[in-house]
């Protein structure tokens, strides 16, 4: 269990690590756009699809860490109202049901990415370079399979810290 725990802490330690860079790259380049446009009268044209599309990374790295932390979406709200058995129960059902529900959706997101792919569609152009949506739409199945992950690692966790009699 030792070793899942470290995993995590990695994992955790590159997606922070992703989201500090990504949040730091969308300001800056919304930055560059705001002075490109206010004094030169234009833009970069390609930049606001390419931010839209990043917020969606930040979005999914950070639904990520919250279920890291289990402060994703949960049945809390009725739980609070069970007595402690029943909470447990409650909070049991929750984990299983982000983790079963996050991976039905990497799944049905990763056809969506290779269909995408196969089609050959561009997000943008730069020049005469036209940029691929596909790389773009990849933050789909990896963020819910790091829902999934996280989820499915608190789920674990929580078996044990209920069977440890210490705990």
């Amino acid at each position: 269990m030792e070793r899942l725990k470290k995993a995590e802490s990695v994992l955790l330690g590159l997606e922070s690590a992703a989201l500090v860079a990504i949040v730091f790259f969308l300001l800056a380049m919304s930055f560059l756009q705001v002075i490109l446009r206010q004094f030169f009268g234009g833009g970069i044209l390609w930049c606001d699809t390419l931010l839209r599309h990043l917020v969606l990374w930040v979005g999914f790295l950070g639904a990520a860490r919250a279920a890291a932390e289990e402060k994703h979406f949960s049945f809390e709200a009725m739980a609070d109202r069970l007595p402690g058995r029943l909470r447990g129960a409650a909070a049991l059902l929750a984990r299983l049901s982000a983790v079963a529900v996050s991976l039905v959706l990497a799944k049905a997101s990763w056809s969506f990415m290779v269909e995408e792919r196969a089609a050959g569609g561009s997000l943008f152009s730069i020049g005469n370079s036209a940029v691929p949506g596909w790389p773009f739409a990849s933050i789909l199945p990896v963020g819910f399979a790091l829902v999934a992950i996280h989820a499915g690692l608190r789920l674990g966790l929580a078996r044990v810290a209920s069977e440890d009699p210490a705990s």
